[in-house]
């Protein structure tokens, strides 16, 4: 895994929605100490119940809260370089998601 500013697209798949949703997109940088890929659009608020690191294979499962709304996810990247790929699991009130996540390093991370 090279740590650096990353690119995530998720493609989801929702059980019982007669249309796929497009794809996402988003970037966060990714350290050796923190390198499971958060969307910012979580926010802070999240806590990780369970983390383990098997080679470049990270596996998680984080409960984040926003807005009164709890949000689980479970998943599993597992880091090539400079690319990525896993599947994450994502239980929101009720609503279950899949996303099959890939990930690209654009290059180092640049403080905001």
């Amino acid at each position: 895994m090279n740590p650096g500013l990353w690119q995530w697209t998720a493609v989801m798949d929702m059980p019982g929605m007669p249309m796929q949703l497009p794809p996402t997109s988003y970037t966060t940088c990714i350290s050796h100490a923190d390198f499971v890929p958060k969307d910012s659009e979580l926010g802070q608020n999240c806590e990780t119940i369970d983390l383990k690191t098997e080679g470049d294979t990270v596996s998680w499962n984080i409960t984040c809260s926003q807005n009164g709304m709890a949000t689980t996810s479970q998943g599993d990247i597992t880091y090539y370089g400079d690319r990525a790929e896993g599947n994450i699991n994502i239980n929101s009130q009720g609503l279950q998601m899949r996303s099959k996540t890939t990930g690209e390093r654009l290059g180092p991370c640049t403080k905001q």
